[in-house]
């Protein structure tokens, strides 16, 4: 998957209280270690950890300008204290 592409949720998932089954969200990056896929949802402002089986992409490898400016604003937080 492409960053900033658009992804739909296929199967129920709680949110923050919410079922977002049926919403589309902007795909971030995929984990390395969990295999989950960070998608943000703008309709909530939230962001979710989805697996592969719960969300489909809705127009695959194409990125809407609206996706594309808002997933330019987004980096990771650079590790500042030590984790060993």
């Amino acid at each position: 998957m492409s960053r900033g592409e658009e992804v739909m949720v296929i199967a129920d998932y709680d949110l923050f209280d919410l079922n977002i089954k049926g919403e589309k969200g902007a795909y971030l990056k995929t984990d390395e270690r969990s295999g989950k896929h960070l998608v943000y949802f703008p309709i909530y402002g939230e962001w979710a950890e989805l697996p592969d089986s719960s969300i489909k992409q809705t127009k695959p490898g194409k990125v809407s300008r609206k996706n594309k400016k808002f997933i330019s604003f987004i980096k990771e937080m650079p590790i500042t204290y030590g984790t060993d």
